[in-house]
């Protein structure tokens, strides 16, 4: 099989203060079973053992390239790594985040729809605490092609540890923005990439939940203010630049605003309730009041669908119509990441993907 079976994809790994997490990160990408890897670990002025132990696992696998620079955040950390990368692709992870062993593999295997590969493949994340173990999991979603406006809509990757990108593409559209940082607003570089990307290529999913992605429960909600304001500029800028999608970003803002609302009121963190209901009712009063009478709809509607299934198996004497089952293994809350490991993803056997010439 030629090389160009088997391109070289750059793994960026942008780290500051990650000790407690990096070698697990490290482990996650080293077992990949596609090995044409090259893995780059981006020291963001780190002020504990984040670049010992990145040099230290640097001896035990000889693709990972450790990089240090001033502290700037990570939006510039990950342009360093793809400035320095020789991959025709990259594949970012945050250091405190995991992949399945098949991620990479699958993610080619996806893209290869595409000529020359040429296209953004994503997968699904199943959401992790400090200890590995899954609490929740992304909508599986389907989305592929032209996906720039559902883009604008919604962030259906979901974080920044889970596209595999061509790196010519990433660079053409200047990267992660590093401004948001700079004006209090990090959080959404990755979105508003995303967005760049999907305005240029096509997207095509890999239906399997390949990335862990870490959420620490306790501050979930605390960053709140910050992320809002990060999405709120992204999207400031996308209605600029194409107003016929001003409704669509709207909606968004205020989906966000409302997940944000409720993982504060799930936490009980009622400070952080007070402070987004006021932005909510501030910001958004009409869809507020739109949103009520879809609620009261959707209540009415599901009302009438069970009295109507309820009817329709009394007629026929047996049971309402069961809902066709999926064949989608959905991660168990409770568990931990790793033990999806052990099953294969996407029901298909892996093989280990290794370079031409290599035994």
């Amino acid at each position: 099989m030629s090389a160009d079976s088997f391109p070289l994809v750059t793994v960026v790994i942008p780290a500051y203060n990650a000790e407690k997490t990096l070698v697990e990160t490290l482990k996650s990408v080293s077992n990949q079973t596609y090995e044409c890897l090259e893995i780059l670990v981006v020291d963001d002025g780190s002020q504990d053992k984040t670049f010992e132990l990145a040099s230290e696992y640097s001896l035990k696998d000889s693709r990972v390239r450790v990089l240090q620079r001033e502290n700037g955040g990570v939006a510039r950390a990950r342009n360093h790594g793809i400035r320095e990368a020789t991959g025709s692709f990259i594949a970012p992870i945050d250091a405190d985040d995991l992949w399945h062993p098949r991620k990479i593999e699958l993610q080619m295997q996806a893209l290869g729809i595409f000529p020359e590969r040429r296209g953004v493949a994503y997968n699904w994340y199943a959401a992790i605490d400090a200890d590995d173990v899954i609490f929740s999991h992304s909508r599986p979603v389907l989305h592929k092609g032209d996906v720039f406006e559902i883009m604008a809509r919604e962030n259906f990757i979901g974080n920044g540890s889970t596209p595999l990108m061509p790196r010519a593409d990433v660079l053409a559209c200047g990267g992660y923005d590093p401004a948001l940082r700079d004006q209090k607003a990090e959080g959404c570089e990755d979105l508003k990439l995303y967005l760049a990307l999907a305005e240029r290529l096509p997207f095509t999913p890999v239906p399997d939940f390949l990335t862990g992605y870490r959420i620490t429960r306790g501050t979930m909600s605390s960053n709140a203010s910050r992320m809002l304001r990060s999405h709120s500029l992204v999207m400031a800028e996308l209605k600029k630049r194409h107003p016929n999608l001003a409704a669509a970003a709207t909606l968004a803002e205020f989906d966000i605003a409302r997940w944000y609302f409720g993982k504060a009121f799930s936490s009980r963190d009622y400070r952080q309730v007070r402070k987004l209901a006021s932005l909510i009712a501030r910001r958004f009063p009409l869809r507020l009041a739109i949103g009520g009478i879809g609620r009261v709809l959707r209540f009415a509607t599901g009302k009438a669908r069970r009295l109507a299934n309820r009817l329709q198996g009394r007629m026929s004497g047996g049971p309402p119509a069961a809902e066709a089952v999926t064949a989608i293994d959905f991660p168990e809350n409770g568990t931990s990441f790793h033990d999806r490991f052990g099953a294969t993803a996407t029901g298909q056997i892996g093989m280990l993907i290794k370079p031409p010439g290599d035994g």
